[in-house]
Protein backbone atom coordinates (compact mmCIF):
# COMPACT_ATOMS: atom_id res chain seq x y z
CA UNK A 1 0.00 0.00 0.00
CA UNK A 2 1.06 3.50 -0.97
CA UNK A 3 -0.28 5.05 2.45
CA UNK A 4 -2.65 4.54 5.16
CA UNK A 5 -5.20 6.16 3.01
CA UNK A 6 -5.09 3.45 0.39
CA UNK A 7 -5.43 0.75 2.97
CA UNK A 8 -7.91 2.68 4.66
CA UNK A 9 -9.94 2.64 1.30
CA UNK A 10 -9.08 -0.99 0.12
CA UNK A 11 -10.60 -2.10 4.27
CA UNK A 12 -13.96 -0.51 3.32
CA UNK A 13 -14.10 -1.87 0.06
CA UNK A 14 -13.25 -5.50 0.71
CA UNK A 15 -14.69 -5.85 4.36
CA UNK A 16 -17.16 -2.92 4.49
CA UNK A 17 -15.50 -1.72 7.63
CA UNK A 18 -13.71 1.16 8.95
CA UNK A 19 -12.08 1.32 12.43
CA UNK A 20 -13.45 4.15 14.65
CA UNK A 21 -13.32 7.93 13.88
CA UNK A 22 -11.92 9.01 16.78
CA UNK A 23 -8.72 6.76 16.52
CA UNK A 24 -8.10 8.04 13.23
CA UNK A 25 -8.51 11.39 14.66
CA UNK A 26 -6.32 10.94 17.69
CA UNK A 27 -3.65 8.75 15.69
CA UNK A 28 -0.93 11.10 16.36
CA UNK A 29 -1.11 11.15 19.79
CA UNK A 30 -0.35 7.04 19.65
CA UNK A 31 3.16 5.99 19.96
CA UNK A 32 4.13 3.36 17.99
CA UNK A 33 4.76 0.21 19.97
CA UNK A 34 2.03 -2.42 21.33
CA UNK A 35 -1.85 -2.18 20.53
CA UNK A 36 -4.27 -4.70 22.54
CA UNK A 37 -7.94 -5.23 20.96
CA UNK A 38 -9.89 -6.69 23.90
CA UNK A 39 -12.98 -8.04 21.94
CA UNK A 40 -11.53 -7.45 18.44
CA UNK A 41 -14.18 -9.21 16.43
CA UNK A 42 -14.27 -8.14 13.11
CA UNK A 43 -11.24 -6.46 13.50
CA UNK A 44 -11.56 -3.31 11.47
CA UNK A 45 -9.07 -1.10 14.22
CA UNK A 46 -6.62 -3.83 14.54
CA UNK A 47 -6.44 -3.52 10.84
CA UNK A 48 -5.57 0.13 10.58
CA UNK A 49 -3.04 -0.08 13.48
CA UNK A 50 -0.93 -2.98 11.95
CA UNK A 51 -0.79 -1.15 8.79
CA UNK A 52 0.27 1.98 10.40
CA UNK A 53 3.25 -0.52 12.20
CA UNK A 54 1.73 -1.21 15.47
CA UNK A 55 2.69 -4.18 16.93
CA UNK A 56 -1.15 -5.61 17.36
CA UNK A 57 -3.07 -8.40 19.35
CA UNK A 58 -6.44 -9.47 19.30
CA UNK A 59 -8.48 -10.74 21.98
CA UNK A 60 -11.80 -12.39 21.60
CA UNK A 61 -13.93 -15.41 23.31
CA UNK A 62 -15.10 -16.37 19.69
CA UNK A 63 -12.95 -18.72 17.94
CA UNK A 64 -14.83 -18.21 14.81
CA UNK A 65 -14.19 -14.88 15.31
CA UNK A 66 -10.41 -15.23 15.49
CA UNK A 67 -9.73 -17.31 13.10
CA UNK A 68 -11.60 -14.95 10.83
CA UNK A 69 -9.57 -12.27 12.01
CA UNK A 70 -6.01 -13.93 11.44
CA UNK A 71 -7.95 -14.92 7.75
CA UNK A 72 -8.47 -11.47 6.84
CA UNK A 73 -5.17 -10.27 8.25
CA UNK A 74 -3.16 -12.90 6.33
CA UNK A 75 -5.33 -11.91 3.01
CA UNK A 76 -4.52 -8.49 3.94
CA UNK A 77 -0.70 -9.13 4.16
CA UNK A 78 -0.62 -8.01 8.13
CA UNK A 79 1.33 -9.72 10.80
CA UNK A 80 -0.73 -9.71 14.10
CA UNK A 81 -1.80 -12.60 16.61
CA UNK A 82 -4.78 -13.09 17.96
CA UNK A 83 -6.19 -15.09 21.19
CA UNK A 84 -9.23 -17.03 21.69
CA UNK A 85 -10.16 -16.13 25.48
CA UNK A 86 -12.66 -14.52 27.52
CA UNK A 87 -11.28 -10.66 28.11
CA UNK A 88 -12.03 -11.12 31.78
CA UNK A 89 -9.60 -13.97 32.28
CA UNK A 90 -7.02 -12.14 29.99
CA UNK A 91 -3.78 -11.50 31.52
CA UNK A 92 -3.06 -8.23 30.56
CA UNK A 93 1.15 -7.27 31.43
CA UNK A 94 1.87 -4.45 33.04
CA UNK A 95 3.26 -0.95 31.54
CA UNK A 96 3.35 -3.30 27.89
CA UNK A 97 0.81 -0.98 25.88
CA UNK A 98 0.47 2.34 23.50
CA UNK A 99 -2.67 1.67 23.13
CA UNK A 100 -5.78 -0.31 24.52
CA UNK A 101 -8.98 -0.51 23.02
CA UNK A 102 -11.95 -2.37 24.71
CA UNK A 103 -15.01 -1.08 21.59
CA UNK A 104 -18.40 -1.88 22.29
CA UNK A 105 -17.42 -5.47 24.09
CA UNK A 106 -17.99 -3.98 27.84
CA UNK A 107 -21.59 -4.20 27.51
CA UNK A 108 -21.71 -7.63 27.34
CA UNK A 109 -20.39 -8.26 30.93
CA UNK A 110 -21.62 -7.30 34.56
CA UNK A 111 -20.55 -4.28 36.80
CA UNK A 112 -17.98 -6.33 38.91
CA UNK A 113 -16.20 -7.96 35.94
CA UNK A 114 -15.78 -4.55 34.63
CA UNK A 115 -14.56 -3.09 37.44
CA UNK A 116 -11.79 -5.70 37.38
CA UNK A 117 -11.17 -5.56 33.67
CA UNK A 118 -10.54 -1.34 33.68
CA UNK A 119 -7.75 -1.63 36.34
CA UNK A 120 -6.22 -3.92 33.95
CA UNK A 121 -6.47 -1.94 31.40
CA UNK A 122 -5.11 1.59 33.07
CA UNK A 123 -1.87 -1.61 34.36
CA UNK A 124 -1.69 -2.38 31.06
CA UNK A 125 -1.14 0.82 29.74
CA UNK A 126 2.56 1.94 29.26
CA UNK A 127 3.82 5.87 30.31
CA UNK A 128 1.65 8.38 27.93
CA UNK A 129 -0.33 5.34 26.61
CA UNK A 130 -4.06 5.58 24.90
CA UNK A 131 -6.85 3.69 26.17
CA UNK A 132 -10.29 4.28 23.19
CA UNK A 133 -13.11 3.16 25.33
CA UNK A 134 -16.66 3.08 23.71
CA UNK A 135 -20.25 1.96 25.10
CA UNK A 136 -23.79 1.78 25.37
CA UNK A 137 -25.15 4.53 27.87
CA UNK A 138 -27.69 4.40 30.73
CA UNK A 139 -29.81 7.01 28.41
CA UNK A 140 -30.14 3.99 25.80
CA UNK A 141 -34.01 3.43 25.10
CA UNK A 142 -32.96 -0.32 25.25
CA UNK A 143 -31.88 0.27 28.55
CA UNK A 144 -35.03 2.37 29.81
CA UNK A 145 -37.34 0.50 28.76
CA UNK A 146 -36.09 -3.21 30.06
CA UNK A 147 -35.33 -1.84 33.77
CA UNK A 148 -37.56 -4.15 35.14
CA UNK A 149 -34.35 -6.71 33.85
CA UNK A 150 -32.30 -5.04 36.51
CA UNK A 151 -30.02 -8.30 38.34
CA UNK A 152 -28.84 -5.90 41.58
CA UNK A 153 -25.56 -4.78 40.26
CA UNK A 154 -25.41 -1.46 39.21
CA UNK A 155 -26.30 -0.35 35.59
CA UNK A 156 -26.54 -4.16 34.58
CA UNK A 157 -29.60 -5.64 33.04
CA UNK A 158 -29.67 -9.74 32.88
CA UNK A 159 -31.68 -11.57 30.08
CA UNK A 160 -33.16 -15.17 31.12
CA UNK A 161 -33.39 -16.78 27.56
CA UNK A 162 -29.55 -15.76 26.74
CA UNK A 163 -28.62 -17.05 30.36
CA UNK A 164 -25.97 -13.84 30.30
CA UNK A 165 -25.51 -10.48 31.75
CA UNK A 166 -26.77 -9.43 28.45
CA UNK A 167 -26.79 -5.56 28.96
CA UNK A 168 -24.22 -2.84 31.12
CA UNK A 169 -24.80 0.20 30.69
CA UNK A 170 -22.45 3.15 31.50
CA UNK A 171 -22.78 6.98 32.19
CA UNK A 172 -19.96 9.70 31.40
CA UNK A 173 -19.50 10.24 34.91
CA UNK A 174 -18.71 6.69 35.66
CA UNK A 175 -16.09 6.97 33.02
CA UNK A 176 -14.41 9.82 33.94
CA UNK A 177 -14.35 8.23 37.55
CA UNK A 178 -13.13 4.87 36.17
CA UNK A 179 -10.01 6.52 34.60
CA UNK A 180 -9.55 9.58 37.06
CA UNK A 181 -5.88 8.47 37.03
CA UNK A 182 -5.85 9.69 33.34
CA UNK A 183 -5.36 12.74 31.56
CA UNK A 184 -8.91 13.08 29.88
CA UNK A 185 -7.82 13.56 25.81
CA UNK A 186 -11.75 13.59 24.85
CA UNK A 187 -15.17 12.17 25.71
CA UNK A 188 -18.47 12.25 23.59
CA UNK A 189 -21.65 11.27 24.61
CA UNK A 190 -24.61 11.25 21.60
CA UNK A 191 -26.93 9.14 19.11
CA UNK A 192 -25.78 6.61 16.83
CA UNK A 193 -27.27 4.59 14.28
CA UNK A 194 -26.88 0.76 14.16
CA UNK A 195 -27.79 -1.44 11.20
CA UNK A 196 -28.90 -4.73 12.39
CA UNK A 197 -30.06 -7.55 9.91
CA UNK A 198 -32.94 -8.82 12.37
CA UNK A 199 -34.50 -5.61 13.70
CA UNK A 200 -32.86 -3.11 10.86
CA UNK A 201 -31.87 0.94 11.39
CA UNK A 202 -32.35 2.12 15.06
CA UNK A 203 -30.02 4.05 17.42
CA UNK A 204 -28.37 3.90 20.33
CA UNK A 205 -26.99 6.35 22.77
CA UNK A 206 -23.64 6.15 23.38
CA UNK A 207 -20.02 7.30 25.22
CA UNK A 208 -16.88 7.22 23.55
CA UNK A 209 -13.43 8.30 25.77
CA UNK A 210 -10.15 8.64 24.84
CA UNK A 211 -7.61 8.87 27.95
CA UNK A 212 -3.95 9.31 28.04
CA UNK A 213 -1.54 7.61 30.77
Amino acid sequence: MKNWFDFYDSLKNTYGAEPEHKIIEYIDLIEKGKVLDLGVGTGRNSFFLSALGYEVEGVDISKENITSYLNKAKNLGLDLKGTVMDIKNFEIKENEYSLIIVSWVLNFFRKSDIDIIIEKIKKGLKKDGIVYFSAFSILDDFYIKNLDRFCGEENTLYFEEYKTYRYYYSSKDEILNYFNSLETISIKTGMELDIDENIGKHYHHTIEYIGKK
